[in-house]
């Protein structure tokens, strides 16, 4: 295993040497892939990279702008901030087509419809874009990721051709519409998406903004024509699907609305007991007061674009954190604010610029409910 990949990496560094030394040849194309979704989080909306073939060189390599390092230091905070350095990586084709076969995701090329200039002018870009240099670059999923790097690198391989026209439309999806799709088996990983992010996934994206997705960037090469010819020259499977669907989870709506009828049941049982239940609220109002301290982390401290102007910190609001370390000791008047916080998004949802999940209304009503209760249990104690 260490020999195999030895000589694979003596290869990589001979192919990348010809790249950057040589011309290509007649014979050689570019292909756009396009891979499938796997069962991770981080592979369900598929991948995109640029495969270089030229036989008369020898080289058949893939550049793939997708890659990171589980092992950099204080990964998931980086990550959160919209720190964490992804990479363009080089592998040979096979190399990187045997990951996709194992995982049994479908993997489809698509051949450029090139001239021969705009083909070396690629390669350059390329191999420019892989100096040390130039290889990392801070990671963005809705601006800056695999398939928007390979969308720049087409269009700025063109030469006196112009490949996409921006525009957008009020019937344009969403950020979050467009995501959808991808989490209709990961509810709960869509559940925590919509918590993080803010105002700005809701509003139209515009087609080049749509080429976040790789799906979406296939689908929009097919339909390009420069000149009155199709940008694309073949398109091929060149590795079939063969995996499982995922199956669905619980759904989080149903989770969140049980708990609140219990909750309901259990602020019934106080009133009519003429008791308090401490723990109760201890448990309640830890859970809200770290969500509200991640959401404003995930608005100030990150770099990610969408993360930013969320409406869920109306409802899960850092004076919760004031209520839960005072519960019946908290004064009215922050009382009736934190409610009146929460009534925002429950009662008028439809008039804020924020879709909000179906599973944070159990909870907006939850958290409306305990308040109330300790308005009331205030007034007992006066």
């Amino acid at each position: 295993m260490v020999k195999n990949k030895f000589f694979t990496f003596i290869f990589l560094l001979i192919s990348i040497f010809h790249l950057s030394g040589q011309r290509l040849s007649e014979t050689a194309y570019i292909g756009i892939l396009t891979c499938g979704s796997g069962d991770e989080l981080y592979s369900t909306f598929g991948h995109t990279a640029i495969h270089i073939c030229d036989t008369n060189k020898h080289l058949d390599i893939v550049f793939n702008y997708g890659t990171f390092n589980f092992n950099t230091p204080n990964f998931y905070v980086k990550f959160s901030q919209g720190r964490l350095p992804y990479m363009l990586s080089v592998s040979s084709f096979n190399a990187f087509l045997y990951e996709y076969q194992q995982e049994g995701r479908w993997v489809v090329e698509q051949k450029l419809n090139l001239t021969p200039e705009e083909k070396e002018k690629m390669n350059d870009l390329l191999i420019q874009n892989y100096s040390p240099e130039n290889r990392y670059y801070a990671y963005d999923f809705f601006m800056d990721n695999c398939a928007t790097r390979v969308r720049d690198v087409i269009k700025a391989s063109l030469i006196d051709r112009t490949i996409f026209q921006e525009h957008t439309t009020k019937d344009n999806a969403s950020f979050r519409e467009l995501i959808y799709p991808y989490t209709t088996s990961m509810l709960w990983w869509r559940f925590g998406i919509d918590l993080g992010l803010g105002m700005r996934c809701d509003k139209p994206a515009s087609n080049i903004q749509y080429m976040f997705l790789p799906n979406e960037l296939m689908n929009q090469l097919d339909t390009v024509n420069i000149d009155h010819e199709s940008i694309v020259k073949t398109k091929a499977v060149i590795v079939k699907e063969n995996r499982e669907p995922l199956s669905k989870s619980v759904s989080p709506t149903l989770i969140t609305s049980i708990l609140c009828l219990l909750v309901m049941l259990f602020t019934l049982w106080e009133n009519r007991k003429k008791t308090y239940f401490a723990w109760l609220d201890i448990i309640l109002f830890t859970f809200i007061s770290l969500l509200s301290l991640l959401i404003a982390y995930l608005w100030f401290c990150s770099n990610h674009y969408t993360t930013k102007f969320n409406f869920n910190l109306l409802w899960a609001n850092p004076l919760l954190i004031y209520v839960w370390i005072r519960l019946r000791n908290s004064h009215t008047i922050i009382l009736f604010i934190a409610l009146g916080l929460i009534a925002l998004p429950l009662l008028f949802f439809w008039l804020l610029p924020q879709t909000f999940n179906t599973a944070t209304f159990p909870l907006m009503l939850l958290y409306a409910l305990r308040i109330g209760n300790l308005i009331k249990q205030k007034r007992k104690l006066v």
